[in-house]
């Protein structure tokens, strides 16, 4: 008698059998991983009419975040050149006030000059002369320059009328306008500006 624990196929062949009795499906692997193939962008459904609108406003856009580009960096070279000119402006001012302070000194050493011209020591007026035109000199680089004097025409924004004399007697002609006729005391400006004015005589 065949043993009923025998299981054949029906080609007489014993089939494998999972020990825990469970037929086991083999089918291809690659039927179960196959992969589901991207699916394409939507088109765009807006008209054409929509499309130019968007485009326009885009457009409009870009002009907008240009300009506004454009405004920021003038914004900051001119920020840039204001801060530039108010340090320049902060230094000739603190140099101004230091040049000033030092014309005392070139009063006393224009004095200084005339009382070694006067003596016989041809050695000490020689000193004092390039020491005085040595310091006039590193002022002048700087930016300090004499108001003009004997000859010039009598300017209130740099001349000082301390006394006033009538042309014709002190020149022997009339003159069309005023002329200084004398400097009592040097007068200076820096960089333009007046640190003092020239005290002078007037012809008039």
């Amino acid at each position: 008698m065949a043993d009923p624990r025998d299981v054949s196929s029906p080609s007489g062949v014993p089939s494998e059998t999972p020990a825990d009795g469970v037929l086991v499906d083999e089918a291809p692997a690659e039927e179960a991983l196959v992969q589901a193939e991207p699916s394409e962008e939507p088109a765009d459904q807006r008209s054409p009419e929509e499309l130019r609108a968007a485009l326009a406003e885009a457009e409009r856009l870009r002009d907008d975040y240009l300009d506004q580009l454009r405004r920021a960096r003038a914004d900051y070279e001119n920020l840039n050149k204001r801060k530039t000119r108010e340090l320049m402006e902060a230094l000739d001012r603190g140099a101004a006030g230091l040049v000033a302070r030092l014309l005392d000194v070139l009063d006393n050493f224009a004095l200084a000059l005339d009382a070694a011209r006067g003596s016989e020591d041809e050695r000490l007026a020689k000193g004092v002369d390039m020491v005085h035109a040595g310091l006039l000199e590193v002022l002048s680089q700087a930016g300090l320059e004499e108001i003009a004097g004997v000859g010039a025409p009598f300017d209130p924004a740099w001349h000082e009328a301390l006394i006033q004399v009538d042309a014709s007697e002190a020149l022997g002609e009339p003159v069309d306008e005023p002329v200084v006729t004398e400097v009592l005391r040097t007068g200076y400006r820096f960089k333009g500006r007046v640190l003092r004015p020239a005290s002078v005589k007037v012809a008039r």
